[in-house]
């Protein structure tokens, strides 16, 4: 006795009524009269092979296949579909039927049945299987790629954080209003401090302006490290008038204004601030596009020791 999850659908004067003999080899079999039974059936519980004849009664054997794969891709399963009964050869050529159904055999070659069941059996366990590796494989690069979306140093988002973050900012503001701002904050002395002492120092300091920044900002802003020496902040405004100098000089003035403890004492920084704002009515900027231009005013920042600020306006 085989254990294995069959379905039998059966129409009227089923040409199976002479298999059942056959099918008690399959200890957990279960035999159905029409579709929307057989549906019933598979909605509570899926089946590893579903053996249909082409009339069921309320639908035909193809159109039962066919519902059985909109079941299966809700659950993310497979079923192995036989199908009993003649068909036009021109519908077997279409794509949907062996979208649909798996194999085919005719009504005087049910002595075959048990093996095509037996090998259906074996390609659904594998597949399933397969799509049973594949999610747990899927959760575990999502797991992985929350793990990469944060900056070991800091502890805070990375590059990649910040570009999702920056879109989906713009994605609300166009489907909401206000306005997304970019902030880009560059320890300009970072590779300076490096060099005066080392990689420990440079990363204490980064860590302590890091924790600086998160002080200054409001709990929704988003706060990444971009890159070395460089810090991005993501934040999402009412309107394009609260993205000027002013709005963000208390954030300029409290981290260029105050000097940072290390191993090597403390350090002072030179600071660069730009920033890049855009609404609705700018047609959706790029992430990348918003990034490119705060980052081409940094170096102006630093010298000037002022905000620059960029707004993208409408075409």
């Amino acid at each position: 006795m085989f254990e294995l999850p069959v379905v039998v659908v059966k129409g009227a004067n089923s040409i199976l009524d002479f298999f059942d003999d056959d099918l008690l080899k399959f200890s957990n079999n279960r035999v159905c009269f029409g579709a929307v039974n057989a549906l019933q059936i598979l909605e509570d519980s899926p089946a590893n092979v579903v053996i249909t004849e082409m009339m069921v009664g309320d639908m035909t054997g193809i159109e039962l296949a066919e519902a059985i794969r909109d079941i299966d891709s809700e659950r993310d399963h497979y079923t192995y579909i036989i199908l009993i009964g003649a068909v036009n050869p021109e519908r077997v050529q279409q794509d949907s039927f062996h979208r649909a159904v798996d194999s085919i055999t005719g009504t005087k070659r049910v002595d075959v049945l048990e093996h095509l069941t037996l090998a259906g059996a074996r390609i659904s366990d594998q597949i399933n299987k397969l799509k049973s590796s594949n999610a747990a494989l899927q959760n575990l690069c999502r797991d992985l790629r929350k793990g990469q979306l944060l900056d070991p140093l800091t502890g805070i988002g990375n590059r990649e954080y910040a570009e999702h973050a920056l879109n989906d900012t713009i994605r609300q503001v166009e489907s909401r209003g206000g306005a997304a701002c970019l902030v880009l904050v560059s320890v300009d002395n970072y590779d300076d401090i490096k060099q005066a002492y080392d990689t420990t120092v440079a990363g204490e300091l980064i860590v302590a302006v890091s924790e600086r920044i998160q002080h200054l900002v409001r709990p929704l802003d988003v706060v990444t490290y971009y890159s070395p020496g460089l810090f991005a902040l993501v934040l999402m405004q009412p309107s394009i008038e609260q993205c000027t100098a002013q709005c963000y000089e208390r954030i300029f003035d409290g981290i260029r204004l105050k000097s940072y403890g290390t191993a090597a004492g403390f350090q002072d920084v030179t600071i660069g601030m730009s920033i890049c704002a855009a609404t609705a009515e700018t047609g959706a900027p790029t992430p990348q596009t918003m990034i490119d231009l705060a980052m081409a005013n940094l170096d102006e920042s630093v010298q000037k020791e002022r905000i620059m600020v960029h707004h993208i306006k409408p075409e």
